[in-house]
C-alpha cells in the first residue's frame, strides 16, 4: 500500500487567502490546516484566528446612552464632565455633540469626552460595538 503524500495548505500572513497543495507561494507560510471559515486570518505560528470585529462608524443616541449605562456611566456622570469644560464654546460644542441624534465614532469632540470620563480609546470601540446591538 501506498503511502499518500502530505497536501499542505499555505496562506498570505494576514490574510484569508489559502492554498491548498501544491508549492508554497513566495511570502506565504505554512498552516497548520485549513482555513476554518471565511474571514478567518493566518497568524505567523500557522493557525487561522477571526479578524477582530469591525468597529461601527456611529450608533444612535440611545443606544450610546443604552451602551454607556452598561459600561457603567450614567447621564449625570456624562453631564456632569460637560458642565466642569472651563471655556464657553467648548462646553457648548460638547453639549451640542452629546445631543446629537447620531453619534460618529471619529467624532474628536466625543472622543475626548471619552477620555474624560476615563476610558481608553480600545474601549470606545468595544462601546460603540456594543450599542449597535441594543
Amino acid at each position: 500500500m501506498e503511502e499518500e503524500e502530505p497536501v499542505f495548505v499555505f496562506a498570505m500572513l494576514g490574510d484569508s487567502f489559502q492554498q491548498v497543495g501544491g508549492k508554497c507561494p513566495g511570502g506565504w507560510i505554512v498552516m497548520a490546516g485549513p482555513r476554518p471559515g471565511v474571514g478567518f486570518v493566518a497568524q505567523a505560528d500557522g493557525t487561522w484566528a477571526e479578524p477582530p470585529s469591525l468597529v461601527p462608524a456611529s450608533c444612535t443616541r440611545r443606544q450610546g446612552l443604552l451602551a454607556l449605562l452598561a459600561f457603567g456611566f450614567k447621564r449625570a456622570d456624562i453631564e456632569a464632565q460637560i458642565a466642569a469644560i472651563n471655556d464657553e464654546t467648548e462646553r457648548e460644542e460638547a453639549q451640542i455633540e452629546y445631543e446629537a441624534n447620531v453619534w460618529d465614532r471619529a467624532n474628536p469632540r466625543l472622543q475626548q469626552m471619552w477620555a474624560a470620563l476615563g476610558g481608553a480609546p480600545a474601549q470606545l470601540d468595544d462601546l460603540y460595538r456594543l450599542a449597535v446591538t441594543l
